[in-house]
């Protein structure tokens, strides 16, 4: 039976090319917004690596100031911070979940280089910001006075690089620099939906640019942002302004808000794709089953029941559109072996992708081809022939 419906299209091959171009557009276009956007969806029930919601920014802007005062007026802004009343902790940081995040650098262990993301944060950062520790601790002011840099590297970039070994204590060259791991930590990801980010904590090397403060007070904006600015203007230097005074949780709004964007702007892609695709297969199905009356009119006098004749149609559909989408298929997994998509997606999510993709179109044509097939088993056959 299957084998005759692919004989039989590939008779009409010429009718049914426009609808297999249809069928392989709507299934690549399908495992793309798929696979781009599942394991992206998938990172929003996975936990970041650290507490946002106690979290206050606070961002002087230093342009102003004399490049050789910078520094002391750094430290004075922290030491007023610290002050404040309603703060807990205080901690100097270059690096922002939802704002700013790490930068990429090439570490060397063994003689092997590899890439991760570098953390320039205080030895604060741990407690402000929550970040549990694996194994090890995190670093102190006692470590800066050593020859080599005291990192902290994440658990995933511990598990990538260091496979079974322990990497306590091993020495590894940042740039041309000695750094000794003596921690690690929960690995963490720059917001909700990105990926996991493999990197190392360092103590920061410049002058602080922004400062996280851990409060339990930070759902009281008015409160905190007032005791802020009043403690960053108390440093006495008309030159520093505030840029961010703000807590964690509504940067994080600001910055969901270009996901939800992306999101809509790919659903209304989505929707206008499916619309088009299922009128013209309907419209494609009803033309030529219009134009298959004698065909269908000599299968019942033959003596083929109605429901002989819906399942041929119907398994017609279904053969269209394996013959349809398995060119996307093919392309599809030729992407997953060259990891084309990595790190937007992976083997596992691109697999999901295929098959959603794939099941998605068969129930597609089978509610586009339903309706036209179940009218040609409604046909008299004497009118069917007459007409023909």
């Amino acid at each position: 039976m299957i084998l005759h419906l692919f004989k039989m299209i590939l008779k009409r091959k010429k009718t049914y090319f426009f609808l297999f171009l249809q069928l392989f557009v709507a299934f690549m276009a399908l495992f793309l917004v798929m696979g781009l956007n599942m394991k992206k969806f998938s990172n929003y029930f996975q936990p970041p690596g650290y507490n946002y919601e106690d979290v206050w920014l606070v961002e002087p802007d230093f342009q102003n100031v004399p490049e050789d005062k910078k520094i002391e007026y750094s430290n004075l802004v922290l030491e007023k911070l610290r002050a404040i009343r309603e703060v807990e902790l205080v901690s100097a940081a270059q690096v922002i979940p939802f704002q700013q995040w790490g930068s990429d650098e090439k570490i060397t262990y063994k003689k092997q280089v590899i890439t991760a993301m570098k953390f320039e944060v205080d030895e604060h950062y741990k407690d402000a910001m929550g970040i549990s520790l694996v194994e090890g601790r995190w670093f102190t002011p006692k470590d800066y006075v050593l020859n080599t840099i005291p990192v902290v590297i994440t658990r995933d970039l511990a598990e990538r690089d260091f496979k079974n070994d322990s990497p306590l204590g091993k020495t590894i060259l940042i740039g041309d620099k000695k750094a000794l791991i003596v921690g690690i930590s929960e690995a963490i990801r720059e917001n909700t939906s990105a990926n996991l980010s493999p990197g190392f904590f360092m103590p920061l090397q410049t002058a602080a640019g922004k400062y996280l403060l851990k409060s339990e007070n930070t759902e009281n904006f008015q409160l905190l942002e007032d005791k802020v600015r009043k403690s960053v203007t108390s440093v006495g230097a008309a030159d520093i302004q505030i840029k961010q005074n703000i807590s964690l949780t509504l940067v994080k709004k600001y910055a969901h808000k270009i996901d939800y964007i992306q999101l809509s702007i790919t659903f209304v892609v989505f929707i206008f794709l499916l619309v088009n695709v299922f009128l013209g297969i309907s419209g494609m199905f009803s033309y030529n089953l219009s134009k298959r009356k004698a065909e269908v009119g000599l299968r019942v006098i033959m003596g083929a029941s109605p429901s002989q004749i819906l399942m041929q149609f119907l398994g017609e559909s279904m053969v269209l559109t394996t013959l349809g989408i398995l060119p996307g298929i093919l392309i599809a997994v030729q992407m997953l072996i060259m990891q084309y998509f990595e790190p937007y997606t992976n083997e596992y999510y691109g697999i999901l992708s295929i098959i959603f993709s794939a099941l998605f179109l068969y129930l597609l044509m089978l509610s586009c081809a339903f309706y036209p097939s179940l009218k040609a088993t409604r046909l008299n056959p004497s009118d069917a022939l007459h007409e023909e």
